[in-house]
């Protein structure tokens, strides 16, 4: 039998389905999947994309031919790779591999106990700055706790008072990246959101350097920074290299927590008996501080944490690039093409998961999960581009979420509906404001 063409939505002339894409790019990817299959053409900004949603295709595509997927250079210069240079995130081939094999120590084993400590002093810290009845919007909250977390666990510094200026520029930077042809206006045609970009990235940098030197001050050669600090020393990377590797960091090494910490909190206080059991949990099994101990105890906990990544995973789709021909589920996939793997779409199937659309923790038992397909759920990836930082996310949104959720219970401000935009991440597009309630 021959290899399939797939099929896709036709667009209009020149444009495709640009416009469908960036008006909602989340429901766009779920109708392609719905009216045209596993595997589909998708004509986004002169670009023909393959989205692929069968999992069997998309192990092939991150693990069992990984080495014919690489990353795209998506948008050029004048995309992430502008940012962050030949950073982890964006990097290929044997720069890729080396600084995988630096960072990786950063990651495993004791440090991730080590991170520990400063995960939960950091959110004590929060939860002494609130009372009961204040106001906070949860986001912002989790977004500057998670930054200092990460600032202090891996770069060994410290961001006292810059946390708001840090995510104001983030998310400023974010923007460029907001679905759209924007995102390919050269950055030195100075449009209005260029040069808020360029000045954010600026803010950035200065505060990049701060940290550097704070680390050469006080830091520890064992940590991520020192590590890259040694590799500079050797003469192995350059000085620019390793401000890319801490670019990546600020931006991936928070975000994604902060986010889902955000949607747990705003899903527990949208449904009360999942809230209830939570806390149930947690008033049996810690008893001050929790501790990664306590964690192998935390059962439901998990289910809460995976159930979240499962519903609005921050990174809601991955990209990669044949280099050579192949077949995926059938279809054959021709040289350079663009193939895409939406976490969002699949993670949201009905093929895998009942009552999709429900918010349900306890689905997440032994059992369900020995059956489920690979990469029907796949929140960090996968295969040997899956992300370098998922057992110490995993670990820090369960510590803030137990170190936080012992001593206070959170209301909804309003009952407005949860309202999402696309940018490298999944953000909510308003703030998630929330009435702290002590426990």
């Amino acid at each position: 039998m021959a290899e399939r063409v797939p099929s896709g939505p036709e667009g209009v002339p020149f444009l495709g389905s640009s416009l469908h894409y960036a008006d909602d790019p989340l429901g766009f990817m779920e109708r392609v999947a719905d009216g045209y299959g596993d595997v589909a053409r998708i004509d986004v900004y002169s670009q023909e994309v393959y989205q692929v949603t069968d999992p069997e295709a998309i192990r092939r595509v991150l693990v069992t031919n990984a080495e014919n997927y690489k990353k795209p250079s998506l948008g050029g210069d004048e995309g992430l790779g502008g940012l962050l240079g030949d950073g982890l995130l964006t990097s290929n081939g044997e720069h890729w591999q080396r600084q995988r094999k630096v960072m990786q120590p950063s990651f495993y084993g004791d440090k991730l106990n080590d991170y520990a400590d400063i995960i939960v002093r950091d959110s004590e810290t929060l939860g002494d700055s609130w009372y009961d009845g204040k106001h906070v919007d949860m986001h912002r909250e989790m977004s500057e706790l998670t930054l200092r977390i990460v600032v202090e666990s891996l770069l060994g510094a410290r961001i006292d008072g810059m946390e708001r200026t840090i995510r104001e520029a983030l998310l400023e930077v974010g923007e460029r990246f907001r679905p759209g042809p924007q995102g390919f206006v050269p950055e030195e045609i100075p449009t209005p959101r260029n040069v808020r970009y360029r000045r954010s990235v600026d803010v950035l940098d200065r505060i990049l350097r701060d940290i550097r030197r704070q680390h050469e001050v006080h830091g520890e050669a064992d940590d991520l920074l020192g590590k890259l600090l040694g590799e500079e020393e050797s003469g192995m990377l350059g000085r620019e290299q390793v401000r890319n590797e801490m670019m990546t960091m600020l931006l991936a090494g928070h975000d994604t927590t902060a986010l889902t910490l955000t949607y747990a909190w705003y899903l527990l206080a949208t449904h009360p008996e999942v809230e209830r059991k939570f806390h149930d949990e947690l008033d049996s099994k810690v008893d001050s501080s929790p501790t990664v101990a306590d964690l192998a105890e935390l059962d439901y906990l998990e289910q809460i944490v995976m159930e979240t990544m499962r519903l609005y995973p921050p990174a809601y789709v991955i990209y990669r690039q044949a280099e050579n021909e192949d077949t995926l589920a059938g279809f054959h996939i021709p040289a350079d093409t663009v193939v895409s793997t939406p976490q969002w779409v699949v993670h949201r199937d009905g093929r895998f998961f009942d009552d999709p659309e429900a918010f349900r923790p306890e689905r997440w038992t032994a059992e369900f999960r020995r059956e489920l397909p690979d990469f029907a759920y796949f929140p960090f990836g996968g295969g040997p581009r899956k992300c370098i930082g998922d057992g110490f996310a995993m670990r820090e949104a369960k510590l803030v979420l137990a170190t936080l959720g012992t001593q206070f219970n959170f209301e909804l401000v309003s009952d407005a509906p949860l309202s999402l935009v696309p940018f490298v991440t999944i953000h909510p597009e308003n703030p998630v404001e929330m009435t702290v309630r002590a426990r």
